[in-house]
């Protein structure tokens, strides 16, 4: 069943994310112009699906199994899990370039993600499996990556390093990537 859009629902809708959407924003990372870094989180994966949800015109309490299973596996890539030696953590990332740059920025930074480096407490680091780069027949990079890192148990991230012709980069992340990893059960 398809809701109507109401700016007034819409408005409510926004002003209860407000507090999810400034932990989420807190977390990420500039890394360069048109360069962004997003941690996604249990809560994120969460939000990303009801809000796909909302756009295709579903309240998410009472959306299809079929939809909401769909929109489920859509996310899953992103969603933190526990591994037998840690956690598996995923963050975004998102190239943002003006239309007349964007092909040669994107060719530049060939082969950056594969070296994004996750710092981690002990002074260790783990690159990330990229999904989402280029395809078999496919040579321009998307503008939307996404990275996963495995961590071992009690590690903590800590901030990322790169060395790439386009973009080296020692950054330390925020204190508020303490809320990336779930808390254990």
């Amino acid at each position: 069943m398809s809701i109507a859009f109401d700016p007034k629902t819409e408005r409510a809708r926004h002003a209860a994310r407000e507090p999810f959407l400034r932990r989420h924003w807190a977390m990420s990372l500039e890394l360069g112009e048109g360069i962004r870094f997003q941690p996604e989180t249990l809560e994120s994966v969460t939000d990303q699906i009801q809000e796909t949800l909302w756009s295709e015109g579903m309240d998410p309490a009472s959306a299809p199994a079929e939809d909401r299973h769909e929109a489920e596996r859509s996310f899953a890539i992103l969603k933190p899990r526990r591994t037998s030696d840690g956690w598996s953590i995923a963050a975004t990332l998102m190239f943002g370039f003006p239309d007349e740059s964007r092909l040669s920025r994107l060719e530049a930074l060939q082969g950056f993600p594969q070296n994004l480096s996750l710092l981690l407490d002990d002074g260790s680091a783990v690159k990330p499996e990229v999904d989402g780069g280029p395809t078999a027949g496919q040579s321009r990079m998307p503008s939307v990556l996404a990275l996963r890192y495995t961590l071992p148990d009690g590690r903590i991230p800590k901030g990322l390093r790169a060395a790439h012709p386009s973009l080296d980069l020692d950054v330390m992340g925020p204190e508020s990537w303490s809320a990336w990893i779930p808390a254990s059960n």
